[in-house]
């Protein structure tokens, strides 16, 4: 049963823009703050290494020296693996915990948490004279509160299934994404104007930000957790999906058809599934073909994040770009990943059912034709990536692998129309727990690949990039069929 607070929430008409609006930002907060920390971690670092004291920025050439940049990825690694293992720690367990006590405290506590996290990471870095910059490892321990970012964020994606109709899930679930990546395209060029201001205006105005979005979230988003035991309401075109290895379930369905919407109660078998509905959705989950979506809806996010993050220290370096010119990347893929969500996906999808209206009628249909595109280009980006060697092959390796950036979100929207809806919270924890430890594999797999790389070969570090999306890309294909 939901928590109750006496609120004044927006009607539910309005959810989807108030998500919308208010993520965009907190994650522009988030994004701003990205190239000025690690321009100001690097520069603490290059102090300790030359034993200078003052408070002024040295010239980024000065730090190029492996040393700084071994001790560099050892910092930037070290966060993002206790930050990542705090998450993970709560992702399922909130996700249950949303399903008993509403999204709204379990999002407010992500938030609270995500603030802590980053407010934490300022005190150190303005104390630096006297903390070890290796203390942001510590604020890891934050994310134990409520999760941050990731739950956050599957909070949202939990209350738009909670309220939106299935066949137009997908299409609200990327203007969610896109919202997020239009805060990346704005981010780093705000951040590069604030930082010649100073390199402190840009992190105070993270924090702003992160506050305020925050704040008018928790404040006035309605309660969307749906009322126990009440009917389902599904579409004329809920799917079942199934693939060549598919298991039947037993179930006992009652419809009552009513103006084309169709009531269904489901009468559970035993009351061992009742009594352990997290168990129950994991076993459906590890089933075929729910399994061939998961690394499409866990791991394409982290890999990308990671590739980016090693792209931003490689231009330096490799091609001797200063920070703020190589955290453009940033703004590049997400102007080519705003294009893909907002008008190809969806023309695309217009043309498949224009073109072929009776094999393509189901939206789902579509979205699995989509989801398959776009793991090729994932493939092909990440390919353009290990191959490097000019800046020409990089910004073309970032330019395709946002060309497919619809992965996560039409993996998502068919996981979910595989598992059924009345398990949503549950599998939503189940994904972020799964993003949060994908991207502690990825950041524990990708920062040692990155130090062998300064030895000897700087693509070393986006191979794995190319196993995840590869396998993604089969997996993915493994999906055969979806029956309406």
């Amino acid at each position: 049963m939901a928590l109750k607070f006496c609120r004044p929430t927006v009607p539910t008409t309005w959810l989807l823009p108030l998500l919308v609006v208010n993520l965009f930002i907190i994650n522009l907060g988030l994004s701003i703050s990205d190239y000025p920390s690690m321009k100001l971690w690097q520069d603490i670092i290059c102090k300790h290494h030359l034993g200078l004291s003052t408070d002024e920025l040295l010239p980024e050439s000065e730090c190029h020296d492996r040393a700084v940049q071994r001790e560099l990825n050892i910092v930037d690694v070290g966060s993002s693996v206790s930050s990542t293992i705090g998450s993970a720690l709560v992702a399922l367990p909130l996700g249950m915990l949303s399903d008993r006590v509403g999204r709204v405290p379990v999002l407010a506590m992500s938030i609270i948490s995500l603030f802590l996290s980053e407010a934490c990471d300022l005190l150190i870095c303005w104390k630096w004279h006297h903390v070890p910059l290796r203390a942001i490892w510590g604020s890891g321990a934050i994310m134990l509160l409520g999760g941050g970012r990731g739950v956050a964020e599957a909070m949202v994606f939990t209350s738009i299934a909670d309220m939106i109709p299935e066949s137009k899930r997908a299409t609200c679930f990327q203007w969610v994404v896109a919202a997020v990546l239009s805060s990346e395209l704005f981010g780093p060029l705000i951040a590069n104007h604030l930082t010649e201001i100073s390199i402190w205006c840009p992190l105070l105005l993270e924090l702003g930000l992160i506050a305020a979005g925050g704040l008018v979230l928790v404040l006035f988003m309605p309660e969307t957790l749906p009322a126990r035991n009440s009917p389902v309401l599904v579409g004329e075109d809920t799917p079942i999906m199934s693939s060549d290895n598919n298991n039947n379930t037993n179930k006992t369905t009652n419809t009552i058809t009513n103006n084309n919407i169709t009531t269904t109660t489901t009468e559970t078998p035993d009351k061992s599934s009742a009594q352990s509905p997290t168990k129950s959705a994991l076993a459906t989950i590890f089933r075929r073909p729910p399994i061939y979506l998961l690394p499409g809806s866990i791991l394409a996010m982290p890999a990308v994040t990671s590739q980016y993050g090693i792209v931003m220290r490689i231009m330096p370096i490799q091609f001797n770009w200063p920070l703020s010119r190589a955290s453009l990347l940033f703004s590049l893929n997400a102007a080519v990943t705003l294009l893909t969500l907002l008008l190809i996906l969806p023309a695309t999808s217009y043309l498949l059912y224009r073109r072929s209206p009776s094999s393509s009628s189901s939206p789902l249909q579509r979205d699995r034709i989509l989801a398959r595109a776009s793991v090729v280009l994932f493939v092909l980006g990440s390919l353009f990536l290990v191959v490097g060697g000019r800046v020409s092959l990089v910004v073309l390796g970032v330019a395709v692998s946002a060309l497919g950036s619809g992965v996560p979100t039409l993996c998502r929207t068919l996981l979910i129309a595989s598992v059924g809806e009345h398990r949503t919270g549950s599998v939503f924890g189940v994904i972020a727990a799964g993003e949060v430890l994908g991207m502690l594999a990825c950041e524990l797999t990708i920062g040692p690949l990155f130090d062998v790389g300064l030895r000897t070969w700087l693509g070393l570090p986006f191979c794995l990039g190319m196993v995840i999306s590869t396998t993604t890309c089969v997996l993915t294909w493994l999906v055969r069929d979806i029956d309406v």
